[in-house]
């Protein structure tokens, strides 16, 4: 059986590999759009061909050989009654810092932008920074904008501290609750490049980083907020009192409400497999899920330095984080064996369309440029416009101002039309 398993995953890679660089390279060589249309579906009609044996073998191995799901009881995830065939339209998306949100919201966005749902929207009287309702609170009436003529709220997904009952408060009853969260250390290192926190970058050593985790509380409270103190768990609105005890109890409590709240939570480490049970449970178009990365700053190591044992201290100072990030990824694990094998056999040819889409997206497109994607398993046929390509690039800022100009027809809330 192991032999199986290695022969499946080696032809599974080999047969993707392959795939990619064909269509890579008709993309080069194809002299018209329909030439590269029509020889794009052809491969993709062998790839599945050949991958549904090879899929077929690894779900026969994991069937026999997987995890025991008496275990994973405790990740069962609470489910609203979810329709087969109407796609849901009431979403509220937690976009947590640093844990390619932005990319996320740009989806959302797009989504609502082609149906004309209404996007709920901050307040911004003084400073201009449209895509922040709140960093230190939830949705109240004071930081949103009120819902326009006899409309309702659809989507939410620009940055908000979440919060159950002020969630519910503005949002359908039957809207699906969708998170994010990334490798805890990962996302202390975006932190540190992005946000330059003066309570580490105040030390004056030539390792402030590495002295800071040394003894963090020589720098920063436990119970002080800020973007390097258990940021996530803050923005999933942990109880104040778990900042300062850290107890194991209450911490497995408040994740057992979080799952009862949360249809999915979308793990940045998995982005593509989060996509892709996203556009299942919420019966979405292929088309809607596809994405270019946003809001991507380089690592700065150059300026940053590390030492072996400094993961190791992380841990410790962003126990909430891990406990958080360790719930859920294991969840979405449980969720993605629930689908079984089509759910891999959609994946890799999500992966495919994806990449198509991006060699589409970065070449020199004419004004009437479309990339036709044919029908499969999992998508009628659809079309890539010059205009999808500038959407799915857009910036959350610009997106957002074009949003709101669209709702309310005014940029700025203490500027409007006379």
């Amino acid at each position: 059986m192991k032999l199986l398993r290695l022969n499946a995953i080696t032809g599974l890679f080999a047969v993707t590999l392959c795939v990619l660089s064909l269509t890579s390279y008709m993309h080069l060589t194809a002299k018209s759009s329909l030439t590269y249309q029509r020889a794009a579906s052809k491969v993709l009609t062998v790839f599945y061909n050949n991958t549904k044996h090879l899929s077929y073998q690894l779900t026969q191995w994991h069937d026999t050989h997987g995890p025991d799901h008496s275990s994973t009881s405790f990740y069962s995830v609470h489910r609203q009654s979810l329709p087969t065939t109407k796609e849901r339209r009431h979403i509220a998306f937690l976009k947590v810092h640093k844990a390619a949100s932005s990319t996320a919201q740009n989806i959302f966005l797009r989504f609502a932008k082609k149906r004309d749902l209404l996007v709920v929207l901050p307040l911004v009287p003084k400073f201009f920074y449209p895509n922040v309702i709140s960093i230190t609170e939830s949705v109240t009436e004071q930081n949103i904008l009120p819902v326009p003529g006899d409309r309702f709220y659809e989507i939410l997904c620009c940055h908000v501290k979440y919060n159950k009952a002020a969630f519910a408060r503005i949002m359908p009853p039957d809207t699906v609750n969708i998170g994010i969260v990334r490798d805890p250390f990962d996302h202390f290192i975006s932190t540190l490049n992005y946000m330059r926190p003066v309570e580490v970058f105040k030390i004056n050593t030539s390792d402030p980083v590495s002295a800071f985790l040394e003894d963090p509380t020589n720098y920063l409270k436990r119970t002080t907020m800020g973007f390097i103190n258990n940021w996530m768990a803050f923005e999933f609105d942990f109880p104040a009192d778990l900042f300062e005890t850290r107890d194991a109890n209450g911490i497995e409590q408040y994740l057992h409400k979080l799952n009862s709240e949360f249809q999915l939570v979308l793990i940045v480490e998995m982005f593509d497999e989060s996509l892709v049970l996203m556009r299942r449970f919420l019966n979405w178009g292929m088309k809607d899920i596809l994405y270019v990365k946003l809001n991507s700053k380089g690592k700065v190591f150059e300026r940053i330095t590390f030492k072996p044992g400094d993961v190791h201290l992380y841990k410790k100072w962003g126990e909430l984080d891990y406990a958080l990030y360790r719930f859920f990824f294991r969840r979405i694990q449980v969720q993605i064996q629930e689908q079984g094998q089509t759910f891999y056999d959609e994946l890799l040819y999500y992966r495919v369309i994806r990449k198509d889409m991006e060699i589409f997206c970065e070449g020199n497109l004419t004004s009437n440029a479309t990339y036709l994607v044919p029908a499969s398993s999992w998508s009628d046929v659809f079309e890539i416009t010059k205009e999808d390509c500038a959407n799915m690039k857009k910036r959350e800022i610009p997106f957002i101002k074009e949003i709101r100009m669209q709702q309310y027809g005014f940029f700025n809330d203490t500027i409007k039309p006379g």
